[in-house]
Parts: C-alpha cells; structure tokens; sequence
C-alpha cells in the first residue's frame, strides 16, 4: 500500500450519472485527463460507486450502477461502496485514507447533495478539500 497526501475522489463516475448528458463526452474526457494526471503524480484514486434502489437507473448491479467505460480502479486504487449522500457515512473511506496518510482531497463530481455532503464531512474529519470542489451542474 502506498502512501500520498493527496487523492482524487471521482464520486459521479457511474453510467447512470454520465451516460446521455449533452455535454458526456466533453466532461468525461476532462475528467480522464484529471484521472491520468493525478495517477502521473502518484496520488491516490478513489472511486465511489454509488448503490441505487431497486427500479432506478443505477439500481445496485444494474447496467447504470457501473463505472463509466473511460473510468477503473486500478490496483492500488480504492473503490467504496456507498449507500447514502455522503461518502464518508457508513463506509470505510475515511480508513482507507488515514492508512495511505491522504490529507489533501480533490472532490470531482457532478453538482447536488454528494458532492455537497461528501465535501462537507470531509472538512469536519480534517481533510483539506481542494480544487473547488469541482462541480458541474
């Protein structure tokens, strides 16, 4: 396991969050820039999956559940399962982080209440949230 003060967590990554947005494919090759710069520099990568209800187009396992094609974590890398608005709540992400010494967060995601909640816990467990965080709307 290696350690780095700075990961970047992509927490809008899924097919469902992605796919058939006006703008896809110009956000998606945007964010893999991103991706590849922060793997060039040796920071961590996490990526959130978010668990959808039954019915609903990122229901857990479904087609929409999934990253993203552009997007994998690779070894090394962290991927957490979440069920609720905020990344931290309910998973072991804030482990997983203080194990690898993470102190620095750059929070990728589309606008609404994870970005929101996720930034939020992040600064309350003493995480320094940078690059925005980046939101798009």
């Amino acid at each position: 396991m290696s350690s780095t003060s700075q990961a970047l967590v992509l927490l809008s990554a899924q097919r469902s969050s992605l796919e058939g947005r006006a703008d896809e494919r110009e956000l998606t090759l945007d964010w893999h820039r991103q991706v590849t710069q922060a793997r060039e520099a040796g920071h961590l990568l996490v990526f959130v999956q978010w668990d959808g209800g039954e019915g609903g187009g990122a229901e857990t396992f479904s087609r929409g559940w999934t990253l993203y094609p552009d997007f994998r974590a690779e070894e090394g890398e962290v991927l957490v399962r979440a069920a609720r608005p905020d990344a931290f709540a309910g998973t072991g992400l804030d482990a997983e982080l203080r194990a690898r010494g993470v102190r620095d967060l750059e929070l990728l995601g589309l606008e609404g209440d994870a970005l929101e909640q996720t930034a939020g816990s992040a600064r309350a467990l003493g995480y320094a949230v940078t690059g925005a965080p980046a939101v798009v709307a």
